[in-house]
């Protein structure tokens, strides 16, 4: 994989249609690890910076210098009324027995270069829901802590992000209505499964 000394562009594009998606929020975060001292190494986000594609669907994530410019960001794209993109994973929906639980598939081959990125058009049709899909567009634990000082409760992702809020509710309830809450159990290969 590259990292990212130079700046890239991506494409945003509508995944049925072909055509740009104007104001898709970009995340892309950096992590380091710390291993000293021994016993005692963890994780953190060393650089977080956001863009929005234009009218084009175009975006650009600057070059950065430093250590974390030999490292691949970790790159989430999302615009309400579509699947949220990322670089890592693919959302392919819920498990039954359990709301919260995403089902995803790997994502191959990710590297920094200029690509277009292709969004899956939101469908209500039972595939997706918004509780599951609230995990996969998180943002990483302790993303903030990349943003320069004051930035971080301006964050254009997590706005945009907060769209999905009150539908999400709205199916916790619904299912807590319908108690299917009590009616899982775990499975061995720890997926959930309908009793």
């Amino acid at each position: 994989m590259s990292g990212c000394s130079t700046p890239t562009t991506f494409r945003v594009l509508d995944a049925e249609t072909g055509n740009p998606i104007e104001g898709a929020v970009a995340l892309a975060t950096w992590s380091m690890g710390s291993g000293w001292p021994p016993g005692l190494s963890y994780g953190y986000t060393a650089k977080a910076i956001e863009a929005v594609s234009d009218r084009d669907g175009y975006f650009t994530i600057p070059g950065v210098t430093g250590k974390i410019a030999f490292n691949t960001p970790f790159l989430q794209v999302y615009k309400p009324g579509y699947v949220g993109w990322n670089s890592r994973r693919i959302y392919l929906g819920y498990y039954d027995a359990d709301i919260k639980l995403a089902r995803t598939k790997r994502r191959e081959n990710f590297v920094m270069k200029d690509q277009d990125i292709f969004l899956e058009p939101w469908k209500n049709d039972g595939r997706y829901n918004y509780n599951s899909h609230g995990s996969f567009i998180g943002q990483p634990s302790g993303f903030e802590e990349g943003f320069e000082e004051g930035e971080n409760y301006e964050s254009k992702y997590w706005k945009a992000k907060r769209y999905e809020t009150p539908f999400s509710v709205a199916e916790r309830d619904q299912w807590d209505k319908e108690g299917r809450r009590k009616n899982r159990k775990w499975h061995k290969d720890w997926r959930m499964e309908e009793k």
